[in-house]
């Protein structure tokens, strides 16, 4: 009996530990369900916002601890940054509830105190890992160097840890360093190497115990494919820049750790939703990913999505103060206008031979100017048959880019031409459309020895000579890495004309209506 007392005693302590160690034991081999939504490159198309907000509420109650992502761009683009400057966009971010984003390049279109004012305004933190701001006196305030558990809204963080489900997941934040150039930064802000950032973050977050880590990344799909292949440790990327539609995420390393990349197209058409499903380790083990059209119609003509009925009041209410300017006609067109992001990132389209012969006619009327050039990056929406409305011409050209000239030899013209035709594969916005001058290409050939010829007012190019050149003054710059036009520029071969571009072509459009430009053979593809 005493032996069976001390026994029951001994029991009775052990069986606990026995139960507390099995019981942990099955918490560490259960599997880790996380949902993603996430956006890109919305670029202040508000319009599909009530349809985006539905969307994400319905998928919420499928999942109450879903992640919701933003991988940067939502800046320039419509009437309603042209008219907000990002304030709207935060507004509607707030109200849907995301749980961080990244800086695009067009963040910084209209320098840092328009950025910052953004920023302050969102109730949820942005990550940014590469983009140092410490000697911009307006953007420097808002930027955090540790890695918070508990983030802020309003604050810009390298990285962050997000407690979903009890398990911790890190979430990094990366810009396209090509920011620089592609956008308007002010010279303080300084693009860090992102795949060098990238493995810094994500070794302080394993440093922390943080082994489910999130990249977002407005760097293109191409180069998200380069750093799901080469660094460690990243679980997810949620991409932008490129505007890339992934009906489904790409796999890398498949066989031992593998790596998702996912993007959600472009202006809130879709909702990217990714469910993953991660091991004991932080390994992910099975995974299902799509895009929710959230504009779809159902077979009886329904939407799919029923527009929020809080997100249309307040849409008609931001509406009401550009309503007016978008409904002035300004012209008219007998054809469709070709404004499709692809095709005037690689080829001759009208609207680009329509933009910059409206250049090259106003540059005319201050001195003689032989050719214009306008980069397709610049293009951002095409225009149907019909009426054209100055809303229109805003959404063709909404970064308030100005018209200048620049004086430059037949030399430095080649060299443009040849930094234009330099990645198309990856439909960089360098790609020039032209007016006055015809060029041929092959791009077969090695990058800066792809152009075959080029003809400018029907007479060959001459390297010696000076020729005059309607750009905008973005390009003038060195936008899209233009350094060719920006050396001009620096030497003091500009005129500034002071005019906005789409006032020199809604001038031109009230003046020549209607018109029917064509693709006429100024940009030659191919071996001649």
């Amino acid at each position: 009996m005493k032996w069976t007392g001390v026994i029951i005693v001994i029991l009775l302590f052990i069986l606990p530990v026995i139960d507390l160690e099995e019981a942990e034991a099955k918490e560490k081999v259960e599997p880790f369900h996380l949902t993603i939504l996430y956006t890109n490159d919305v670029h202040s198309h508000l319009e599909n916002v009530p349809y985006l907000h539905s969307a994400i509420i319905e998928e919420r109650k499928k999942d109450g601890e879903a992640l919701l992502l933003d991988a940067g761009d939502v800046f320039s683009g419509t009437l309603f940054f042209n008219e907000y400057l990002g304030q709207a966009d935060a507004e509607f971010m707030n109200e849907i509830g995301y749980d961080a984003m990244t800086l695009g390049n067009h963040e910084f279109d209209k320098g840092s105190e328009v950025l910052a004012n953004f920023i302050r305004k969102l109730s949820f933190p942005v990550v940014s890992s590469n983009v140092d701001i410490r000697l911009d006196p307006t953007l420097a305030p808002l930027m955090k160097s540790r890695v918070p558990e508990q983030s802020e809204g309003g604050k810009i963080y390298p990285s962050i840890i997000q407690t979903v489900k009890g398990v911790k997941v890190g979430i990094i934040g990366l810009t396209t360093e090509d920011t620089a150039f592609l956008s308007a930064p002010v010279k303080e802000i300084v693009f860090r190497n992102a795949e060098k950032k990238a493995v810094e973050e994500i070794a302080k977050l394993q440093a922390r115990g943080v082994n489910h880590i999130i990249l977002l990344s407005h760097l293109g799909v191409r180069q998200d494919k380069v750093l799901a292949q080469k660094v460690k440790g990243i679980d997810i990327i949620v991409g932008g820049h490129s505007h890339t539609r992934l009906e489904n995420p790409l796999v890398y390393n498949l066989k031992s750790v593998p790596t998702l990349i996912v993007q959600a197209n472009e202006y809130g058409k879709s909702l990217g939703k990714l469910t993953a499903v991660f091991n004991e380790r932080g390994v992910l083990t099975e995974w299902d990913g799509e895009l929710l059209d959230v504009l779809a119609k159902d077979q009886k003509g329904n939407d799919v999505y029923p527009p929020d009925q809080w997100a249309v009041k307040r849409l008609e209410q931001l509406g009401k103060p550009i309503e007016k300017l978008k409904s002035l006609d300004v012209g008219a067109t007998n054809i469709s206008l070709n404004g499709d992001r692809r095709d005037v990132r690689t080829k001759e389209t009208n609207l680009g031979n329509l933009i910059t012969d409206a250049m090259l006619e106003k540059a005319n009327q201050y001195s003689p100017t032989e050719i214009a050039f306008q980069n397709g990056g610049g293009i951002r929406s095409s225009i149907g048959a019909g009426n054209i409305t100055m809303g229109e011409v805003l959404e063709v050209l909404p970064f308030g880019n100005s018209l200048v000239t620049l004086n430059l030899t037949g030399e430095e013209i080649l060299l443009a031409l040849e930094h234009s035709v330099a990645d198309l594969d990856g439909e960089a916005g360098q790609f020039l459309q032209v007016s006055g001058m015809t060029f041929h290409f092959d791009p077969s050939r090695p990058v800066g020895d792809r152009i075959t010829g080029a003809e400018i007012q029907g007479a060959p190019l001459d390297r010696s000579k000076m020729y005059r050149v309607a750009v905008n003054a973005f390009l003038a710059g060195g936008g899209d890495g233009y350094t060719v036009l920006k050396q001009a520029k620096e030497n003091g071969r500009i005129s500034e004309l002071y005019l906005n571009l789409y006032e020199v072509l809604s001038e031109y459009l009230s003046m020549h209506s209607p018109v029917s430009p064509q693709v006429e053979g100024r940009i030659v593809k191919g071996k001649e």
